[in-house]
């Protein structure tokens, strides 16, 4: 809580005691200096009235505030506990306790203490705005937005109020309405930065992604030196497929010793495109970078964690497995180009045999893309990274799509957008999201005489324990329904299809533990095994 330090002092000497006097005196140049921003000078005659009096209110509360704005926080605890101890009825420290426990993460604290300074003044916006934000990282959505509501109704133009908003907007996907307070703190102040870099997230999310590479280039006319928004605009340029921008901006941030989970996401992405675009010395050290993202038990981008579990993976496997037939450098006939999310990494580099022939995979990335995204009606960057690569192949070429995997998730993709509607049956639902799908790929690739083999999702290799014995059943009836309808309606189109489902299901959709590399995707001589036995040829004729 921003409080000035002229408050009302919880300390007065007594009559003729010298040193009583002397701490007075100090205490109140310690709060003039203070209140003109001269930190270092305030804090010494805090300590100098604390050696006097090591029971004085003032200086311990006043002197972690300091030391908190320093991030020394143990020692701010340690002081402003103290402080509480002398003076409970004190509502200033209650708040100062609450800021200091947001910063130990211990948000359930910090909102008692938030509450304890309501209850007497309940009008006040700025602690209103801090209990909001504690309740958001709880994921308390709604009372958050009752409190940054509350703030807002009693202070119009609170800044901070309408960033922090924009923020649980943007988890909670309302990205329209994290767009609308991003730009109303960027009418309150034009320069803020790190409102210009969530605007760009926001737009990004919209699909608004040349104004959200913008947002980001702007922030970045203000902040050269800001990791995050290098990462940011690598981020929309990867999506825009200048993926030459990307690396650089990714190295760039790297460069400049982002922290926590921005800098291991900057070496993630980098490490994905350097394994695909034949960089390999330098993947390796990437992804020691990246995996400081595994100790972080506060991350909310589940992808990048499963995405760095399964590169380090992949990694291991092909430092164990590099005697696969080495292949010479041929026709592009013989290369096997390859679209997908992150399946399509188990084939990259891969040799696998199809059609009778040795075949070099080629990996090509469209992170985050699903079967409904491509099937949506509406302009989207998935779809314009798709149609690109089908257009860079020549024409006759092979190609084998795994687009699917992430529309077949126990908690998400198609089985939690069908509970959202029930408007038709399951089967229904798959059926119609599939053939929106293999019909935008008819489209794509209409004229270009190119071989298109569909991959299937493999089943799914749950821990024991994940989910109830209902929704497992239920999740490996969604898997069978989305395999046995892809390829139905795959081999109607004149399209090949890669079975991956059968060779890797026990029996009721849960893996039987052969060929998956982790939870969700299969080891690269899995998909060498799907090839050699599982791949449905079209009758001739």
């Amino acid at each position: 809580m921003r409080k000035s330090p002229a408050q009302a002092h919880g300390n007065k000497p007594k009559p003729g005691n010298k040193d009583a006097l002397k701490a007075a005196r100090l205490i109140q140049e310690a709060l003039a200096l203070h209140k003109n921003g001269q930190l270092v000078d305030a804090a010494e005659r805090y300590l100098q009235v604390l050696s006097i009096d090591a029971s004085n209110f003032d200086a311990l509360h006043f002197l972690a505030m300091i030391r908190r704005g320093q991030h020394q926080l143990e020692e701010a605890l340690n002081l402003v506990e103290r402080a509480v101890k002398i003076n409970p009825a004190n509502l200033p420290v209650h708040a100062t306790y609450g800021n200091l426990m947001m910063d130990f993460g211990r948000h359930e604290a910090a909102i008692s203490s938030y509450e304890r300074f309501l209850s007497v003044m309940p009008d006040f916006p700025e602690v209103i705005n801090n209990k909001g934000s504690a309740l958001s990282a709880l994921g308390r959505d709604t009372e958050a937005l009752a409190c940054y509501e509350r703030a807002l109704q009693l202070q119009p133009d609170y800044l901070d109020v309408y960033f922090n908003r924009g923020n649980l907007y943007l988890d909670m996907r309302r990205y329209a309405d994290a767009l609308s307070d991003y730009q109303q703190v960027l009418r309150l102040h034009p320069r803020h930065f790190q409102a210009l870099n969530n605007q760009g997230n926001a737009l990004q999310k919209l699909e608004r992604l040349p104004e959200a590479a913008q947002s980001y280039q702007l922030g970045l006319s203000i902040a050269p030196g800001n990791a995050e928004l290098h990462s940011s605009l690598a981020n929309a340029f990867a999506k825009l497929g200048n993926l030459q921008a990307a690396c650089q901006y990714y190295a760039k941030s790297l460069e400049l010793q982002a922290e926590g989970f921005t800098r291991h996401n900057a070496a993630l992405q980098l490490a994905i495109l350097h394994y695909l675009y034949g960089n390999q010395a330098n993947v390796e050290p990437l992804l020691n970078v990246a995996s400081g993202m595994l100790e972080n038990t506060g991350i909310k981008d589940q992808g990048s964690l499963i995405y760095c579990v399964y590169m380090l993976k992949i990694q291991a496997w092909w430092q164990q497995f590099r005697s696969q037939p080495q292949l010479h450098a041929g026709s592009l006939a013989d290369i096997l180009y390859v679209i997908g999310e992150s399946h399509m990494l188990s084939t990259h580099q891969l040799a696998v045999n199809y059609a009778g022939k040795l075949w070099q995979c080629k990996g090509h990335w469209i992170e985050g893309c699903t079967q409904w995204r491509i099937g949506n009606p509406e302009a989207n960057h998935y779809k314009q990274r798709l149609a690109a690569f089908l257009q860079s192949f020549p024409n006759g070429a092979t190609v084998l799509i795994t687009i699917g995997e992430i529309d077949c998730r126990l908690d998400g993709g198609i089985l939690k957008a069908w509970k959202k509607t029930s408007a038709i049956s399951l089967q229904q639902f798959i059926h119609d999201t599939i053939a929106a799908y293999l019909q935008q790929l008819v489209v794509l690739t209409q004229g270009r005489q190119q071989k298109i083999i569909i991959s299937g999702v493999p089943a799914a290799n749950l821990a024991d324990g994940v989910g109830s014995v209902e929704e497992r059943a239920e999740f490996g009836n969604l898997l069978s329904l989305f395999n046995q309808s892809l390829q139905q309606q795959a081999l109607q189109l004149g399209m090949d299809f890669l079975d991956v489902f059968s060779m890797t299901d026990a029996g009721n959709g849960i893996s039987n533990q052969q060929w998956h590399i982790d939870v969700h995707h299969l080891r690269p001589d899995g998909v060498q095994q799907a090839f050699n036995h599982h791949v449905l040829r079209l009758a001739q004729g």
